[in-house]
């Protein structure tokens, strides 16, 4: 996929208020559009007063390429990687995310960027663990991920109760944001955040309808200092069957 507009407020909103830097890796080798349509194009133009004065919007880009690393780099990581299953476009790492992951990728990342890839990885699960494993203890997974009206897109949509079933319930991650993000300029500011089943004990639920049109899963989690008391690679359930069951055990 590729960082438009709505996409990079997004990114800019999560680097700089919670501080992130070091070590990124996008998995795809992530393209560079930034600024394109008028709408979402002034919603750009804000956060980048915003969270880099003085920046142009043109200094974003790469030189020499169409890809995205410069707009990593002028957020304030020291090194920027891409990760994809084969070198078509030149990622620094080639690496299956749904294989085995090698040791030298265990804890090396600061933040991971999933702009568009998990919902193309058949085997989902493990491309999940596999980023676990390459964050660094108190490192930051920022995802954007098709969810609703992307049929044939991938081999998944992603829901909210991903987020919070398998990152936070699970794995103990802390949920700094999970909302659904409309890709049409004109919705740019409808961003929709659903309930959280692990306080609730039911599905997550919308107060506000979603518009027409493609809606991505936009969210980030944080990674414990410590591992939970967790089984990484044990089973996830919904929250609300859980709740069924423990309440039909009683």
């Amino acid at each position: 996929m590729a960082i438009s507009d709505i996409l990079a407020v997004r990114i800019l909103e999560y680097v700089k208020e919670n501080d992130l830097s070091g070590n990124l890796v996008m998995l795809g080798r992530q393209r560079w559009v930034g600024r394109r349509r008028k709408r979402s194009a002034e919603m750009f133009d804000q956060a980048l007063a915003t969270y880099l004065p003085g920046v142009e919007a043109e200094a974003l880009a790469n030189t020499d390429d169409e890809y995205s690393e410069t707009f990593f780099k002028t957020l304030g990581f020291d090194e920027v990687d891409s990760m994809d299953v084969s070198p078509f476009e030149n990622a620094s790492i080639v690496q299956d995310l749904g294989g085995e992951l090698p040791e030298a990728l265990y804890g090396r990342f600061d933040v991971v960027y999933d702009g568009g890839t998990c919902e193309h990885i058949f085997d989902l699960p493990t491309a999940y663990r596999n980023i676990h494993k390459m964050l660094k203890p108190g490192g930051v997974l920022i995802g954007h991920s098709p969810c609703n009206n992307w049929i044939n897109h991938g081999f998944y949509q992603i829901c909210p109760e991903m987020v919070y079933g398998f990152w936070e319930k699970t794995l103990g991650y802390e949920v700094l944001e999970c909302r659904l993000q409309p890709l049409k300029p004109m919705f740019a500011n409808r961003a929709i955040r659903p309930s959280n089943p692990n306080k609730t004990g039911v599905r997550p639920r919308f107060k506000d309808n979603l518009p027409d049109g493609g809606v991505l899963l936009d969210y980030a989690v944080r990674k414990p200092m410590q591992d939970a008391d967790v089984d990484a690679d044990g089973r996830v359930y919904q929250t609300d069957y859980e709740q069924r069951w423990q309440g039909a055990a009683e």
